[in-house]
């Protein structure tokens, strides 16, 4: 999850990421989005609407994480849903994914002596 969250962050500084549900909706609705990203504590109500959209327009969809690191990966305080508004970072979004986890090396590391 780690590369994801790098990616995101990326798209987030090109300008091609909208966050927050309400902005999600309208890029939903305006048909910029390429995939979107839920974390898992999103209401049912809402996960039901946006699902329903990218179900309607074929765009994929991705629901994992917790909204405190979704927001921290754009730079926000915390974020329910974000869109991703490029074709390319998008398919690397999903490419990563799809590759799976890789460990997580974060942490104390001990050097060998």
């Amino acid at each position: 999850m780690l590369k994801l969250y790098n990616l995101l962050g990326l798209a987030m500084r090109s300008g091609a990421v909208s966050s927050g549900a309400m902005a999600v909706k309208n890029s939903l609705l305006r048909n910029r989005a390429y995939l979107l990203i839920m974390s898992s504590d999103i209401s049912e109500k809402t996960k039901e609407s946006l699902v329903a959209w990218c179900e309607k327009q074929n765009i994929p969809w991705l629901a994992g994480g917790d909204k405190y690191r979704l927001g921290n990966a754009v730079g926000k305080a915390y974020r329910v849903a974000v869109t991703v508004n490029d074709e390319g970072i998008a398919r690397q979004i999903l490419k990563v994914y799809a590759a799976g986890d890789e460990p997580n090396t974060t942490g104390v590391v001990e050097w060998p002596k």
